[in-house]
């Protein structure tokens, strides 16, 4: 009986560890709090963008989605929409959707509790509407909503991405005193590890093909693909992955 315990509770214990690890590390567990990973906009392909505004890479991405007449979801940070409001602007007036990913993003987030989590969220809240002040903005839109018709519109939901993907218990209490709902992904570029800054041309041009390729491999109905706009070479990698989706006659939000 001795021997028993020894051996099963160790093994509860780092199963219970595997599962804490998981159900806070992968944005689709929904154990701490409900996360919309797919069918953001119903049997469409979202594209959805972290990390920005970047003054270099965003404008190129903003371009090549309205030459395209693609709507994406911008999960920007609060300081960076303060240092570039008239993006922000640019975002919202040509149709995309504009969503909290914290003012700071530290990847201490997810262990500040929940009095810090709040204040990060409301300060990047009031960063994107200070952007948008004196702007004709489109009768309906607010921080993550894109118009009249948009579901988080509809219901006043303010959008939310998680930094790195990351929930909690803590999490799910300040979403829920903010009110904002967390949205996710179910389909991974990994473009921040396949493709560096400071890539020679040939090398980026390989390692955005390889990028492409594994998106459209994992591709369907519905998908919300995570994508960042602050890449030296992320519009080479929306404009392959643009050609990619065309093929593929995937619909696009």
């Amino acid at each position: 009986m001795t021997v028993c315990v020894f051996i099963v509770f160790p093994v509860l214990v780092a199963a219970g560890l595997v599962f804490l690890v998981w159900s806070c590390a992968s944005v689709s567990s929904g154990v701490w709090t409900k996360t919309v990973c797919n069918n953001l906009e119903p049997g469409k392909t979202v594209l959805t963008f972290d990390d920005g505004p970047d003054p270099s890479a965003t404008p190129r991405i903003l371009d090549i989605l309205k030459e395209n007449n693609v709507h994406a979801y911008f999960f920007v940070t609060g300081d960076r929409a303060v240092r570039y409001p008239e993006l922000i602007r640019r975002m919202v007036l040509e149709g995309h959707t504009v969503g909290n990913h914290t003012f700071h993003h530290s990847p201490l987030f997810p262990l500040s509790g929940v009095p810090c989590m709040v204040a990060e969220l409301q300060a990047c809240d009031s960063a994107v509407s200070s952007a948008l002040e004196g702007a004709d903005v489109p009768s309906g839109v607010l921080p993550g909503a894109r118009k009249e018709d948009h579901p988080a519109a509809k219901s006043g939901q303010k959008l939310f991405r998680p930094p790195f993907g990351v929930t909690n218990p803590d999490v799910a209490r300040a979403l829920v005193k903010t009110g904002h709902t967390a949205v996710g992904w179910d389909i991974r570029s990994y473009d921040t590890i396949m493709i560096k800054d400071g890539m020679s041309p040939e090398k980026a041009g390989k390692a955005v093909r390889k990028c492409v390729r594994r998106i459209l491999r994992r591709m369907h109905p519905g998908a919300v693909v995570l994508l960042h706009d602050r890449l030296e070479y992320s519009p080479m990698l929306l404009r392959e992955l643009m050609d990619g989706l065309r093929k593929g006659e995937w619909k696009l939000a």
